[in-house]
């Protein structure tokens, strides 16, 4: 059969997206090239379709006066000044570089994990800057992030009687007007994290679900009575979190009553007739310059925007006592006045 199976090589080959750390570009990327070039092998001139290069992990790096690497774990800082832990001699810092065993400053993953979890320590690496930086290492940020997990968990425990009984998922026409807005903005934030996603925009994706979690937090359901929007928002939360932290979507779906894993649930789908917006911002331009902008209804005509700007002192200043020569209005955008 030869030393390659066809079948398997149309399948596998060339890999849909290589992720890795830039200092990979040599080693990895070169000699996976190097040899598919050199096996000539059928319909694969390349071994990856996509590549993304991801940022470095860094942490500050440590000396003692006897001019060894000192690990991070046995620091302490007193006075203002810090100290090895192991020796008391005192310690200087240098810049924050790349996480390297040569320069010891790595932090030992089993400890973090066993204080916050790994999803805090997961959550903390997305969130803290887009995944082609790198970022630097912080107890503050992690702990930061373990607030919020718990968050999740809270909302989650709070709510636990809205999955106990039966309720159906209500027509988007036939809820009251706070509750759709709610509904709204929960579809929006659902479109915007899984745009985020498919762009590799971590870290965009993630505030959007801190925002997410703020507006089911915010929503008062004693006084609004609609179980089926609460509910309906917290599944599309757990269901977005799931690639982030998954240990933490998969307890509370079980806790929630689900007895398979949330890894074989469908990602949420968006419902479309909610995105569409009912109000715009229209850019206001005397002679080409921006002056101002206003909200308005969704098509709003010409002849309504121009009276409304008249009332704004930091536009009509600019065109009262004047002629106007023309004005230039495109729908939904722009009204241009020429003086």
């Amino acid at each position: 059969e030869g030393p390659f199976n066809e079948k398997e090589m149309d399948y596998w080959m060339p890999v849909d997206q290589y992720i890795g750390g830039i200092e990979h570009a040599i080693l990895h990327l070169l000699y996976s090239r190097f040899f598919t070039k050199a096996l000539a092998l059928k319909n694969i001139s390349e071994p990856f379709s996509k590549l993304f290069t991801q940022g470095m992990v860094c942490h500050s790096t440590y000396k003692n006066y006897s001019g060894d690497w000192v690990y991070p774990d046995d620091i302490e800082i007193k006075d203002n000044k810090i100290y090895q832990i192991s020796t008391g001699e005192q310690v200087s810092e240098g810049p924050s570089e790349s996480m390297s065993k040569s320069k010891k400053n790595v932090i030992d993953p089993s400890s973090i994990i066993n204080t916050y979890g790994a999803d805090a320590a997961r959550w903390f690496m997305l969130s803290d800057s887009p995944p082609d930086r790198d970022i630097n290492w912080s107890i503050s940020g992690i702990q930061g992030s373990w607030r919020f997990c718990q968050k999740i968990w809270s909302i989650v425990v709070t709510n636990q009687n809205l999955f106990t009984k039966d309720i159906n998922e209500k027509n988007t026409e036939n809820v009251n007007k706070t509750a759709g807005e709610f509904l709204k903005k929960t579809h929006e934030h659902l479109d915007s994290i899984t745009k985020s996603i498919e762009k590799f925009q971590m870290n965009v994706a993630i505030a959007k679900i801190y925002e997410l979690v703020n507006l089911i937090s915010k929503f008062d359901n004693k006084k609004e009575k609609d179980d089926s929007s609460l509910k309906e928002a917290i599944i599309i939360l757990l269901k977005v979190i799931e690639p982030m932290i998954p240990h933490l979507s998969e307890e509370c779906w079980e806790y929630i009553g689900n007895k398979s894993s949330i890894i074989h649930e469908p990602w949420p789908k968006i419902k479309k007739e909610l995105l569409k917006k009912e109000t715009v911002v229209i850019v206001i331009q005397v002679n080409g310059k921006r002056r101002g902008e206003i909200s308005a209804d969704i098509n709003v005509s010409e002849e309504d925007v121009f009276k409304k700007i008249n009332s704004l002192k930091n536009i009509s200043e600019f065109i009262e006592s004047k002629k106007i020569k023309k004005k230039i209005f495109i729908p939904n955008k722009i009204l241009n006045i020429v003086v």
